[in-house]
C-alpha cells in the first residue's frame, strides 16, 4: 500500500492549504480516493479553518507532492 501525507495549515500562500505527500507507488483511483477523504473531511476542513459544507470545497488549496526517498540536509 502506498504511504500518503497530508499537512494541514490556516495559512499558506494564498490562504488554507493541505499538502499531500505520496510515493511513487500511488496510482489514479488511490489518489482521488484520498482527495475525495481529504475534501471532505470534518477534522481536515476545520483544522485548516474551514466550515465543513458537503456541497463546498472551495477555499481549500491542494499540493500534491511525491515523497522524496533520501532527505538531504543541507546547511548554511
Amino acid at each position: 500500500m502506498p504511504i500518503s501525507e497530508v499537512r494541514v495549515s490556516k495559512t499558506g500562500p494564498a490562504g488554507p492549504h493541505a499538502e499531500v505527500i505520496v510515493d511513487g507507488k500511488i496510482t489514479a483511483s488511490q489518489l482521488g480516493s484520498l482527495m475525495q477523504s481529504v475534501t471532505t473531511n470534518k477534522a481536515v476542513l476545520s483544522a485548516a479553518g474551514l466550515r465543513a459544507c458537503a456541497g463546498c470545497k472551495s477555499g481549500l488549496d491542494i499540493h500534491i507532492l511525491d515523497r522524496f526517498q533520501e532527505v538531504i540536509q543541507v546547511e548554511y
